[in-house]
């Protein structure tokens, strides 16, 4: 039997998720201050490095703020934000996050070479084989997103079948090729429907313009195993992002 990777998160991931569960039940109309650092780690048992850490990826979200000398802090407006684009949701989750039912249909299924703009992507040859798997997302039947997945074919030991499209491409690479993506690498541009060359596929779509996500999916070892596209209707999908600022007064 083959031996299937599980998906394992780390320490400070969980502390992060016991934190938000936290601040989901704070009083937020009493007080936004959070415990200091060594309270939380006493109470969930966790050392402070961890709650550090922890604290320091809500912070990069947005979720809160610290000031020098008083405390952390819960960003009440960026509790209001339900898709934050820093966060790389599944699609289905990020249509549900934004107010709608999800659904899928799987539009194509094909083994293409990978030319050089993806063969750069993915760090392979020009000339070898990928797995194209295309689908359109709807959000309460509303064609809301067209996701264009490419991996190259030698990851995987058999054939990608019809069946197989029906998980996520993510889902799909851990089961066929012990394949897990810890993170990627987006690029965001606007686009045309009239211009765009990249999947005829985009005659799905309701609108004339959108907004392309193409991100670059690397494991744990750095490797690329995944370049994806995606294909937003903000009609449907709108994005939010709490950022921090560095600005140098006075000058």
């Amino acid at each position: 039997m083959d031996i299937i990777p599980l998906k394992k998160r780390s320490l400070s991931a969980e502390v992060k998720e016991y934190l938000q569960k936290f601040i989901q039940t704070m009083d937020l109309t009493k007080t936004t201050k959070l415990p200091p650092e060594e309270t939380i780690a006493q109470n969930s048992g966790v050392s402070r490095v961890t709650i550090r850490k922890a604290l320091s990826d809500l912070e990069q979200e947005g979720v809160i703020f610290r000031v020098h000398g008083r405390g952390t802090f819960v960003n009440r407006e960026a509790l209001e934000i339900k898709v934050n684009i820093n966060q790389g949701y599944e699609i289905k989750q990020l249509i549900e996050n934004s107010g709608y039912k999800a659904s899928v249909e799987v539009v194509n299924l094909e083994i293409l070479t990978a030319g050089y703009y993806v063969a750069k992507k993915l760090q392979i040859d020009p000339d070898d084989y990928i797995v194209c798997i295309e689908k359109i997302f709807y959000a309460d039947d509303n064609p809301a997103i067209l996701c264009i997945d490419k991996f190259p074919c030698d990851l995987i030991s058999d054939e990608v079948t019809e069946k197989d499209t029906k998980i996520s491409t993510f889902e799909l690479l851990r089961q066929k090729a012990g394949k897990i993506a810890l993170w990627d690498k987006t690029e965001i541009r606007t686009i045309s429907k009239a211009n765009y060359i990249g999947s005829s596929y985009i005659s799905y779509m309701e609108n004339d313009s959108f907004l392309e996500l193409q991100s670059v999916n690397y494991d744990k070892d750095n490797c690329p195993i995944l370049f994806s596209t995606e294909i937003i209707d903000t009609k449907y999908i709108r994005f939010n992002l709490i950022r921090q600022k560095n600005i140098e007064y006075g000058i």
